[in-house]
């Protein structure tokens, strides 16, 4: 399979792409997944029960180095929109050429097949960096040694490398994501912040909190997931309530049960004015 750099360069990737493809059957669609290499290997064996390994495919559970998510290429917008979400955070855009559409289980398969071929290019590319860095020490150990040798005036102050918060995962995992998706991994999140916060660990409750204000940005706003984040922030039995109606209250909104979503709300107003 041969992969088009759309943005990004094939002789240096970045890593993490926008991987999209096309169906000739339906030229008005748009597939897409997200890319991502891991400088670690893992071993996915130690974490995954045996009676679920058989239900994720060929995926290499014992060499996992790069994967997609999702693992099958879902429909975006158009490739517009993906054009900017790799400039904005700084991704590869990566065009994998035409699918089949009616076939998940070969959606998979080429999705995969993309992933190894990309994995591969990362994987050249740091080969050929570090032949270019022991080939070049000598000359740079030269240059290092003339400028700490010059006056102090003649140096030119390097610029302050400016932070780089762009390489967000989860923002394009969660725009892929359907918003009963979103509502299912909101609850898991709570979850975890509830778990720290009885824990009294404030670092992981401000993680965890993070990662939910993420999500809470691809959410509808009368959702209110901030009201949500801070009851579920305080570790009181009244908190504890009002997180539970909050939450009740997305999935009630999302369904579109109006009538219900609005006696909760009621609830959590009543619950609000006690002392």
């Amino acid at each position: 399979m041969d992969l088009t750099f759309d943005q990004g360069d094939p002789q240096n990737p970045r890593g993490h792409a926008l991987l999209y493809f096309r169906v000739d059957t339906e030229p008005d669609k748009v597939y897409a997944t997200y890319v991502v290499t891991l400088p670690v290997k893992s071993d996915l064996t130690k974490y995954v029960p045996p009676f679920l390994a058989s239900h994720l495919g060929n995926m290499p559970l014992t060499d996992l180095s790069a994967f997609a998510m999702p693992p099958v290429p879902e429909v975006v917008d158009s490739v517009a929109e993906l054009e900017r979400l790799s400039r904005v955070r700084g991704d590869d855009l990566v065009y994998g050429g035409s699918m089949f559409s009616f076939d998940l289980a070969r959606m998979m398969e080429t999705a995969t097949e993309a992933v190894q071929v990309y994995s591969s290019l990362c994987s050249d590319a740091l080969a050929m960096t570090g032949t270019q860095v022991e080939g070049a020490a000598e000359a740079l150990g030269e240059e290092l040694g003339q400028t700490l040798s010059s006056p102090a005036s003649e140096r030119v102050p390097e610029p302050e490398p400016e932070p780089d918060d762009s390489y967000n995962v989860n923002e394009v995992l969660y725009s892929f994501m359907s918003e009963p998706d979103k509502l299912s991994e909101l609850s898991r999140l709570l979850g975890r912040l509830r778990f720290a916060v009885d824990g009294e660990d404030k670092a992981a409750a401000d993680e965890v909190g993070e990662e939910i204000n993420t999500l809470a940005r691809h959410l509808p706003e009368e959702f209110k997931v901030g009201d949500l984040l801070d009851a579920a922030r305080d570790n009181s039995d009244k908190s504890s309530q009002l997180a539970k109606l909050y939450i009740d209250r997305c999935f009630r909104l999302s369904a579109g049960d109006g009538e219900a979503a609005k006696e909760l709300e009621n609830q959590i107003h009543l619950l609000h004015t006690q002392d």
